[in-house]
């Protein structure tokens, strides 16, 4: 009897032992299967590079962050658990910030947390950010406009180094030309974040500033090295402020009437593009419709292969004006500086006179709603710089805009220059009288150009200092 309640008891056991043993088995073998899972079996995370400059940032502020795997090309790699790519195609742009990166094989999947950060405490710019090389005019002066992307309260304090402290000065964020040549200013914050412009000063431009006594541009003045130079500096003026945007043809505009040291004389359309009325079909004689200056005969290449006059002649070389009937030193008329200066601040507006005729549908006129010019309306302060004004047979830009003036680029006889009005009552300004611009017969409305500029607003000041 006794022997039987032994042999129970050890039958019991055994079977307890062996159920345990299973249990444990089947936690032993769930455990290894969730751990393949994630542990990726033979996939291992020492295995895996996370790589990317921390200096630079795409204009999303994001940086290029590159995955590598050591020892097997065929993994696959995702931020997050989302969409799989390709090992080899394994690059992501992210912004600062905490993610989780997995890499699988077949389904075995591993995974592995990391951050994105900048090397430095945030990140800064400038306006001139985007250019290669900064062109200063001699005894001209420019200001570093900064925007900054640092925590609140953070010293962005700045130090300056000069490459050739000969070529310029700085005092404050502001530079300024001594001698021409070429030279580098280099910016660092507190926290080593640096940056360095390659600054040219030259005197093929002045100091922005209203000066109507310039003397008339010579024919020939320039060399054609001289000329695509004119043409860089203009270029880049476009690209600080925005091409296709306002600012971008408020410093075509700009450029034309303030920095360039000669005057462009006033010269009546010898011919259009295309044939417009009684206009004939000629390039380049009082619309010189095409990008840059036109001050080397190189540029004759570039002129409507049908529409070349017989003589061209460059801006200040003398050719027969048909209007007057004499020689007169090539120049603009009045939509002809407007729609160059729009074509060169990056927007097309094709080859549109200064008319305000029914009968056509292709002239500046046509460009948006006709906002007469009333006190009321120059009271209401709705118009800006870089819209266009004009009245029916004449075209101007807005340049610049003050408490108690209004300044605009026009080309009349005998040439281009800055015309300068009250904005509510005559003014005595720059050594002249100036009546309100409400009184002036040669501007009747404004088209006010927002949302009519292809790529917005751009950058730009009301005044240029």
């Amino acid at each position: 009897m006794a022997k039987r309640k032994l042999k129970k008891r050890l039958r019991k056991f055994l079977l307890l032992v062996i159920f345990v043993i299973l249990i444990v088995g089947g936690i032993l073998l769930f455990k290894n299967s969730i751990s393949n899972l994630f542990t990726g079996g033979n996939l291992k995370t020492n295995n895996i590079s996370i790589e990317y400059d921390n200096t630079v940032t795409n204009d999303n502020k994001e940086y290029s962050v590159t995955i590598k795997y050591t020892d097997d090309t065929e993994v696959e790699c995702s931020i997050d658990d989302n969409e799989y790519k390709s090992i080899n195609d394994c690059s992501f742009n992210l912004k600062e910030g905490k993610y989780t990166l997995y890499i699988r094989k077949d389904k075995n999947k591993i995974k592995k947390d990391f951050n994105v950060k900048g090397k430095f405490d945030g990140t800064f710019s400038t306006t001139i950010d985007v250019l290669d090389k900064y062109y200063l005019a001699l005894n001209g002066t420019k200001t570093l406009e900064y925007t900054f992307n640092y925590p609140e309260g953070y010293d962005t304090s700045r130090k300056y180094t000069i490459g050739d402290e000969s070529i310029i000065s700085i005092e404050g964020d502001t530079f300024k030309g001594l001698k021409v040549g070429e030279t580098t200013l280099k910016v660092e914050l507190p926290d080593g974040n640096t940056k360095t412009y390659n600054i040219e000063v030259t005197n093929l431009i002045v100091p922005p500033t209203v000066n109507n006594t310039k003397e008339y541009l010579p024919c020939k003045r320039y060399t054609q090295a001289e000329a695509h130079k004119l043409d860089d500096i203009l270029a880049s003026r476009v690209n600080e402020a925005g091409e296709g945007t306002r600012g971008g043809v408020i410093a075509a505009a700009r450029f034309m009437v303030l920095e360039f040291p000669y005057s462009i004389r006033y010269f009546n359309e010898n011919g259009r593009l295309v044939d417009h009325g009684i206009r004939p079909h000629i390039d380049a004689e009082g619309r010189y419709y095409h990008k840059g200056l036109y001050l080397s005969e190189d540029k004759f290449a570039y002129l409507e292969k049908g529409a070349r006059s017989q003589n061209p002649q460059i801006w200040g070389c003398y050719l027969y004006d048909y209007f007057i009937s004499k020689q007169n030193m090539n120049g603009f008329t009045c939509s002809g500086f407007v729609s160059w200066a729009m074509l060169n601040g990056g927007f097309d507006v094709g080859d549109v006179g200064a008319g305000d005729f029914k009968q056509f549908d292709d002239d500046l006129s046509d460009l948006g709603p006709h906002q007469k010019i009333t006190d009321d309306y120059i009271k209401g302060n709705t118009y800006k710089v870089g819209d266009f004004i004009a009245r029916d047979g004449h075209a101007a830009l807005i340049i610049g805009i003050n408490e108690d003036t209004i300044y605009t680029a026009e080309s009349l006889p005998p040439k281009l220059k800055v015309y300068i009005y009250g904005r509510y009552t005559s003014i005595t300004k720059h050594g002249g009288t100036w009546k309100s611009i409400v009184n002036d017969d040669n501007l009747d409305y404004v088209v006010e150009m927002d949302g009519i500029y292809p790529n917005g607003t751009g950058w730009y000041h009301d005044m240029w200092n």
